[in-house]
């Protein structure tokens, strides 16, 4: 009787442990979502920013309701050569449900955040971290400075997003080595929440890089049958890196803005992964834009250096099996390797949100080292805490500070044009965002800042000169046109918005050539066939109108007012039975609009068809008309 009271009390006292490290392991959890989300309430005040949330978002097609064409666009279409159709999936959800109010997508943008640094808690717990050092890494994942352009630009839902599904991709991989008899589960969990994290953004790819990494934390043998085992992963990653370097090339963001040899490519590659070693201690400059320099900055001549550091560092863990450097050394690189531009793409050569799920292996070290630590200086931990916390204050300041730069075009503009004053785009989206809110002389101002301040003028001349058109001062408007086409540019805007102005001053002759150079610059850029379908209306050659509308109509087959245009142009060509089609569309597109029923009407009459002209006559009575 006396053993299996002393057994139950000793089953009390062990199951009592047990419970108050399960509530310890909460507190911990808890306390680091809170601090996270406080952090970045700030960014629920912001707006959108005219840095690709108008194509992502504000006007972006395939959001305009939950129809199948829609859906399909989502699915089957890119924007700015990316292939991100989840999160576009996300913004046709909400925009559905709460219309484009800024405040519900900065919220989700957060809301995913806190999910991420809630699955980085759980996998440092797996790396075998304390709690207390699991809490101190997953805090750094969540307030460190640089995750601010993941979590309060909208457009990098992506990022947030793809991060979710990465990181749950890990667990249940660590869940498949922890229990080999539900591996296949595991796994195909596993594959699951890859697809779906591909699907969020192109970085996903390095995943099998990650697991292999995994693997040698893990103490599993280094053999080729590693690799093998993952074909599937690695599959999923070539076919995801091959479509995405195709639609990156399809759109042009591949082009090299620079005119960099294939040395100094690699040199800037070396420049940027030092430069993201030292803002993960100390997290400088953080700009939405680092643009490329005319020649290379000096530092990159030398960051080979610090790149065979870092693989001598490396070298010696691997030897030494100093797993965890190795495990943080490998995963961080992993994962930044695929960012670092050395194949150029995007008008800069480094940006903050690459580092979201890299800058995982570090902070994992930096938390390994701080329980090492706190285990061998038990005497000094007052003292280690102190300078942790300065250093979480520190970040938590720049984090806090940092969201407020996103509030809107202005804000962020202003800051990349403090850090880069000699460089055109922060002066020319600046001016856009002016110009939007009805400021035309800032944007007057900045957008002659960056016509002083860029190599190519074509793009600054061309957005000055819409400025004036839309002011009036057609002259001004030409004159910058003809600068923008002097300066050597093969952009179709720039032609159709010059054969605009030559149209507005009343130089038809001149307006044609300039409409016809854009379309066959693009034929994709709808406003150069809705501008030349006008000048043929106004010379009544309504035939050539009414084709130009029809391929208008193609590039927009959701608008119901350039349905009725082409409707409009084939009955003036008095042809009423090829104008129905069109105008029965409009009506399906909008069925409120009297002026449709109308123009179907007098299709209906040419005919002969006088009972259905009756019925649409009828139609535009009853909605005003």
């Amino acid at each position: 009787m006396a053993k299996t009271k002393v057994k139950k009390q000793k089953k009390k006292q062990v199951a009592t442990k047990a419970n108050i490290a399960q509530k310890s392991t909460s507190v911990y959890l808890y306390a680091v979502l809170g601090i996270t989300a406080i952090l970045f309430l700030n960014t629920l005040q912001n707006g959108f920013v005219n840095w690709d949330d108008p194509l992502n978002l504000l006007e972006n097609p395939n959001l305009n309701g939950f129809t199948f064409e829609n859906l399909k666009g989502i699915f089957t279409s890119t924007i700015i050569g990316n292939y991100n159709p989840l999160p576009i999936f996300m913004f046709a959800i909400e925009k559905a449900i709460f219309g484009l109010e800024p405040m519900v997508f900065h919220f989700n943008n957060v809301l995913l955040h806190l999910v991420c640094v809630f699955l980085v808690y759980k996998l440092l717990l797996k790396l075998k971290l304390s709690p207390l050092a699991a809490a101190f890494g997953a805090l750094l994942f969540g307030i460190h400075p640089m995750r601010v352009e993941s979590v309060a630009w909208v457009t990098e839902r992506k990022d947030v997003l793809f991060g979710a599904f990465y990181l749950g991709a890990l667990l249940t991989y660590i869940k498949s080595l922890e229990r080999p008899k539900q591996a296949k589960k595991w796994l195909a969990l596993t594959i699951g929440l890859f697809v779906f994290s591909c699907l969020s953004k192109i970085q996903a790819v390095s995943l099998p890089l990650s697991m292999l990494a995994i693997d040698y934390y893990f103490k599993r043998n280094l053999k080729f049958s590693l690799i093998i085992e993952k074909i599937p992963f690695f599959a999923i990653s070539l076919l995801t890196g091959l479509a995405g370097i195709y639609f990156l090339g399809n759109d042009g963001s591949l082009e090299d803005a620079t005119n960099y040899s294939i040395l100094e490519r690699l040199l800037i590659g070396a420049y940027s992964y030092c430069v993201y070693i030292v803002k993960w201690i100390l997290p400088y400059e953080m700009s939405p834009l680092y643009p490329y320099e005319k020649e290379i900055p000096t530092l990159a001549y030398v960051a080979p250096l610090g790149v065979l550091a870092t693989l001598g560092i490396f070298y010696w863990a691997f030897i030494k099996e100093k797993r965890a450097v190795v495990f943080a050394i490998a995963f961080f690189t992993f994962n930044v390797m695929f960012m670092l531009q050395v194949v150029g793409a995007g008008q800069g050569f480094i940006a903050d949100r690459f580092t979201y799920i890299p800058y995982l292996g570090l902070f994992f070290l930096m938390a390994f080292y701080l329980e090492k630590l706190l285990a061998a200086q038990a005497k000094n931990k007052t003292a280690i805490f102190a300078g942790v916390g300065a250093y979480m204050l520190l970040m938590s300041f720049l984090t806090f500070n940092q969201n407020k730069i996103w509030k809107n075009g202005e804000t962020l503009w202003t800051h990349a044009s403090k850090c880069y004053p000699e460089t055109f785009t922060p002066y020319q989206n600046r001016g856009k965002y002016y110009q939007s809110i009805g400021q035309n002389d800032k944007a007057e101002a900045d957008f002659t800042k960056s016509i002083a301040t860029a190599t190519d003028k074509d793009v600054p001349y061309n957005s000055r000169g819409k400025l004036y058109f839309d002011k009036g001062q057609t002259q001004k408007a030409l004159d910058d046109f003809n600068n923008a086409v002097l300066a050597g540019t093969d952009l179709a805007e720039i032609y159709v918005n010059r054969g605009s102005a030559f149209a507005q001053s009343g130089n038809l002759q001149a307006a044609l050539p300039d409409f016809t150079k854009g379309i066959e610059l693009d034929p994709t850029f709808k406003q150069g066939f809705l501008m030349r379908s006008l000048l043929y209306y106004a010379t009544q050659q309504y035939d050539l109108a009414a084709n130009d509308m029809k391929e208008a109509v193609k590039l927009t087959p959701n608008s119901d007012k350039n349905h009725f245009e082409c409707g409009n142009y084939l009955n003036l060509a008095n042809k009423p039975q090829e104008a129905i089609p069109y105008l029965t569309r409009a009506i399906e597109l909008n069925n409120t609009n009297p002026q449709y029923y109308r123009e179907r009407s007098n299709s209906y009459l040419k005919l002969g068809n006088n009972a259905a002209a009756q019925q649409d006559q009828n139609s535009a009575k009853r909605f005003g008309g």
